[in-house]
């Protein structure tokens, strides 16, 4: 066993979504903050690359879930040593992650999340899961007596070489994910914005992955001069685009959480199928838009909105 292997260390469990991901980043640097000890992250790819940028990590390792638990407590034992860890957090406290504390159940280890395995079990919070996730991971911190704290410098989200129009410009982001595409509002209120803001004189940006490629294609083709960087960004690219752009819009997609904290403002559109109470962007530049479904009623609502704030 190596000299590395024999300090005892952080080990913080996180997966989901992209969005997921962002609204935890304060949760993680508190840990962090707070014991100051070497610091193991377990998570799946593409997130590896991406949260390495941060600098807080000592080692990530990650894997690929399966549909069996055992598998992937099978992957993890490949990878971890059980007995080189002195505080375990599951952020992630779904019923597969809670199951993975049984790895690493011992005297020695405090284990901080829900079911059986965990010592500092968050379930002793009876209204944990009607809690925002921030508010969920900060009083599930406080089991630990872990003072939640927002990160100091997130300078790492923005480093990218990626082009910034020279034009004042819009970052849209009309698409989500192919999973879950009732979560994303009609096309049409986009595109409705987007003339709005071209006439304004104002360039539009659009962002998205390869599931939104024909929304974006559908676009462009009626906004030819639109700036179409659909499937042609990482996260990091997003992220510097959020810094410069007047304005970010988008569905509750991880993108969108991204752009929250480049620190201009940012309209963030709910449909019925995502809780907004729940896992939200946080921030003082974020608004926060529910679609009901009357289209008209909705542009004019963001319309307002969208003229106080860039002074049209």
């Amino acid at each position: 066993m190596n000299i590395y292997s024999q300090q005892k260390k952080i080990l913080i469990i996180k997966f989901g979504g992209l969005g997921d991901i962002i609204l935890s980043l304060d949760a993680i640097f508190s840990i962090k903050k707070h014991h100051n000890l070497k610091t193991v992250l377990l998570t799946e790819k593409p997130y590896d690359k991406f949260l390495q940028n941060s600098n807080w990590f000592d080692r990530i390792v990650t894997i690929k879930r399966s549909f069996f638990y055992f598998y992937d407590l099978y992957q993890i034992k490949k990878k971890l040593n059980n007995h080189e860890f002195k505080f375990i957090y599951d952020l992630q406290t779904s019923s597969r992650t809670s199951h993975y504390l049984k790895y690493f159940d011992s005297q020695k280890t405090i284990t901080n999340g829900i079911g059986q395995y965990a010592r500092n079990n968050h379930n002793i919070n009876k209204n944990r899961n009607n809690l925002h996730t921030i508010e969920r991971q900060k009083d599930q911190l406080s089991l630990n007596n872990v003072k939640y704290e927002a990160s100091d410098d997130l300078s790492w989200l923005y480093e990218s070489n990626i082009a910034i129009p020279r034009e004042k410009y819009v970052m849209i982001i009309p698409g989500g994910s192919g999973k879950r595409v009732n979560k994303r509002i009609p096309i049409n209120i986009y595109k409705m914005i987007i003339k709005f803001l071209t006439n304004k004189g104002l360039k539009i940006v659009i962002i998205g992955s390869k599931d939104e490629e024909n929304i974006c294609s559908d676009i462009e083709s009626q906004f030819p001069n639109v700036i179409n960087l659909c499937n042609k960004t990482n996260l990091l690219d997003v992220g510097k685009l959020s810094t410069k752009t007047e304005l970010s819009i988008g569905n509750d997609t991880g993108p969108i959480h991204l752009a929250s904290k480049g620190g201009k403002m940012t309209f963030v559109f709910f449909s019925k199928y995502s809780e907004a109470n729940l896992c939200a962007p946080r921030g003082k530049n974020v608004k926060i838009f529910h679609y009901s479904g009357n289209q008209n009623n909705f542009f004019q609502e963001v319309l307002k909105k969208i003229k106080i704030k860039l002074c049209l």
